[in-house]
C-alpha cells in the first residue's frame, strides 16, 4: 500500500513500513544507504537490494582511492566522531560518542547494534578513540 510517499504494509495487523521487511533503517535515504541494483526502485526481490550503510551515524566515503567509514552524530549539527577502517569500529565510536553525550546532556541518541560477542564489543568499545569535540561537550 502507498500512503503519500510511504510505502507499507500489513503484518498480521500491523502497519509496519515496507523496508523493515528488507532491514532498511527507517532513516535510510535510497542511493545513500541503500541501493536498487537494476535501479527499479519498485523491484523488491532481496536479490535486488543492496545495503550500503546498516549502522547509524556511519557513512561511507572514498579518500585518496580508500575506503573510510565516517562516524557523525547530531549535536547542533553533525559533529565528526572519526574515520576508521571498518564499518563496525565506526558504528562502535558512534556508541560510544551516545553514551559520553548521553551521559552529560541526558538526550538520548539509538545506538547501532553489531552481530558480535561482547567480549568483542567491549574490546573495541575501549580501545577506540573518539574526537576531542565529543569529549570535552559540556552539560
Amino acid at each position: 500500500m502507498k500512503r503519500g510517499n510511504h510505502l507499507f504494509i500489513f503484518d498480521y495487523g500491523m502497519q509496519i513500513n515496507l523496508f523493515e521487511r528488507y532491514n532498511i533503517p527507517s532513516y535510510s535515504v535510497c542511493g545513500k544507504d541503500y541501493i536498487f541494483k537494476n535501479h527499479d526502485i519498485y523491484d523488491f526481490r532481496y536479490s535486488n537490494i543492496e545495503i550500503i550503510n546498516p549502522y547509524f551515524g556511519v557513512s561511507k566515503e572514498e579518500k585518496n582511492k580508500k575506503t573510510v567509514y565516517t562516524a557523525r552524530i547530531h549535536i547542533n549539527g553533525y559533529t565528526k566522531i572519526g574515520e576508521y577502517d571498518s564499518e563496525l569500529y565506526a558504528a562502535i565510536a558512534y556508541n560510544k560518542a551516545c553514551d559520553i553525550i548521553s551521559a552529560k546532556t541526558k538526550v538520548k541518541y539509538t545506538q547501532n547494534y553489531p552481530n558480535i560477542s561482547p567480549k568483542e564489543y567491549a574490546d573495541i568499545y575501549s580501545k577506540i578513540n573518539i574526537s576531542d569535540k565529543i569529549t570535552n561537550i559540556q552539560k
